[in-house]
């Protein structure tokens, strides 16, 4: 069994010119971390405790189902870390709680690694909508970014044309599609918290309906924008994920909204292992529309304002992946470049493998991988002048490569 703090410290050693935190945070996310029942109880105190509604509806059945999950972790520099708490893992870190120190610690085999902590419970939480909904249910919280899942479900698991790698509203709760003024309110409660939040993030799951389709995916968003911006005078800071729309649909969400970014994640780069791992994608737009239609949309937000992302290890899940990491970082260092040479920030976010998805559990890449990946796509994006401003550390924290922007000069 790898020893973590030696694995990590060698890391350190061979990539100096790397933050030692996002390296931790690499294989933090790469191993999985449990918490410590004591370290679990002090979670359930009101300033951390976050509530029982996961926004995505994954299904995490190691959670008790008696206590609450926290947010994110904080590591010492701020990086943010999230983790599948309830996931079963190998090899994982442990956090306990000091009660003595009144600190968390982070713990490998061999005894502390470092303190951490995590995102404090924002003031919303435990308050109700005027309809009666809980506004946790509503409204997640990152470091400082709040997140609307406008449609908490995804349609192509219907005709299972989900990705491949996807575990979202696979859990038993869902509210469906949410309500554009319990949206208003959550968001005029969450900004009573001064300094909390500076963006706000809004996905869904996919909805193919109307004609042409995702009209009225398209027409629910252009409501949900309009309801939040009721809050705001003028444009606000905030980021749409969403699939890839055609150019004039997007004028209008940017015109009649307050939208400042937009993120068409394409998850995969290589053409054939799109069309296998998200037949979906491929089904209702397909990969070369969905390239195209990406970099239109530089036209309407800007450059460095339209993102998107592989999920990085996907592309060497078995049975259809390459067949070596060189390969799959060669492919994913060409999409990146493409992608920057045209103005759009391509990111990576780690694969968690997961037994709701379609490729369910297995082996996930070598931690190097992911560590090269960071570091390739932060460098192709700096050498293009982008800087992520909408997923960066404050805000999603899901990007190891984003983080490392921070050393930048």
């Amino acid at each position: 069994m790898k020893k973590k703090r030696e694995e990590w410290e060698k890391l350190c050693r061979t990539y100096p010119d790397l933050s030692p935190f996002v390296l931790l945070k690499i294989s933090m996310v790469w191993y999985g971390a449990v918490l410590t029942e004591t370290a679990l109880d002090r979670l359930q105190e009101p300033d951390y405790c976050f509530g029982k509604l996961e926004p995505f509806a994954i299904q995490f059945d190691g959670r008790p189902a008696n206590k609450v999950m926290p947010g994110g972790i904080l590591l010492r520099d701020a990086t943010y870390v999230y983790i599948n708490y309830g996931e079963t893992y190998e090899n994982p870190y442990q956090i306990d709680w000091d009660d003595e120190q009144g600190e968390f610690l982070l713990r490998d085999e061999d005894g502390i690694i470092d303190t951490v902590d995590f995102v404090p419970r924002p003031d919303f939480f435990g308050k109700i909508t005027s309809k009666g909904t809980p506004m946790e249910a509503v409204a997640d919280a990152r470091a400082q970014k709040l997140i609307f899942t406008a449609f908490q479900k995804c349609r192509l698991w219907e005709g299972k044309d989900q990705c491949h790698f996807c575990a979202f509203f696979t859990g038993r709760y869902s509210l469906g599609e949410v309500d554009c003024e319990e949206i208003y309110e959550t968001v005029r409660e969450a900004l009573k918290e001064p300094g909390r939040f500076s963006e706000i993030y809004l996905s869904g799951g996919t909805d193919f309906s109307g004609e042409p389709p995702f009209s009225v995916e398209i027409e629910r968003y252009i409501r949900v924008l309009q309801a939040v911006g009721r809050n705001f005078q003028g444009r606000f800071s905030s980021q749409l994920m969403a699939p890839a729309y055609p150019h004039q649909a997007l004028k209008r969400i940017y015109e009649e909204t307050g939208l400042t970014s937009y993120c068409p994640n394409i998850e995969v780069w290589d053409k054939h292992l799109f069309q296998t791992l998200c037949p979906g994608k491929e089904k209702w737009i397909g990969y070369e529309e969905w390239i195209r239609r990406t970099l239109d949309a530089v036209e309407i937000f800007g450059k460095g304002k339209v993102c998107t992302q592989v999920v990085a290890g996907a592309e060497l899940a078995r049975p259809y992946g390459f067949k070596t990491e060189d390969e799959a970082i060669k492919s994913n260092f060409e999409g990146c470049e493409f992608f920057a040479k045209n103005g759009v920030i391509c990111l990576s976010t780690i694969w968690r493998p997961h037994r709701a998805s379609r490729l369910g559990f297995q082996p996930m890449p070598s931690l190097s991988y992911y560590v090269r990946l960071a570091k390739g796509f932060h460098e192709i994006r700096k050498s293009y002048g982008l800087i992520s401003t909408n997923d960066d550390y404050k805000h999603c924290g899901n990007h190891p490569d984003s983080d490392l922007e921070r050393l930048d000069v």
